[in-house]
């Protein structure tokens, strides 16, 4: 009994040390990861799920590219999601940072549409 306590215990110091495990990588997923306007230009609305994780726990803030302050803090957690609406006409990427704003993971939300923007905005038209 002895000796399995002994094996256990160095098991899990192992676990607990051992760099590959603290290195593992962190995930920043978007759901969904593409939006679709109908005309180039025009804005499109979104209702965003993000979801991060990772092997260790801290303190994580979420941002993105178009807002200098972070969207949401997470205190002494692995993993936290955020749903939220967002109106956008680029793309948008969002980053997952530390305490001291190292970026961890990125991910970005695609902006994508269907026709072209109009080059000729000047209505034409005739009478005969």
């Amino acid at each position: 009994m002895r000796k399995f306590i002994s094996t256990l215990a160095l098991t899990v110091i192992t676990l607990v040390h051992n760099p590959a495990v603290a290195n593992a990588p962190v995930t920043l997923t978007l759901s969904p990861q593409q939006c679709v306007a109908l005309h180039q230009g025009e804005y499109c609305h979104s209702e965003l799920t993000i979801h991060w994780q990772t092997s260790s726990p801290g303190d994580y803030c979420l941002t993105h590219t178009n807002r200098e302050q972070p969207i949401k803090c997470w205190q002494t957690t692995r993993q936290g999601t955020l749903t939220m609406d967002l109106k956008f006409n680029q793309n948008v990427h969002f980053f997952l940072q530390d305490r001291q704003q190292k970026t961890l993971a990125s991910a970005q939300l695609t902006y994508a549409w269907v026709y072209n923007k109009s080059k000729n905005t000047r209505v034409r038209w005739r009478m005969f």
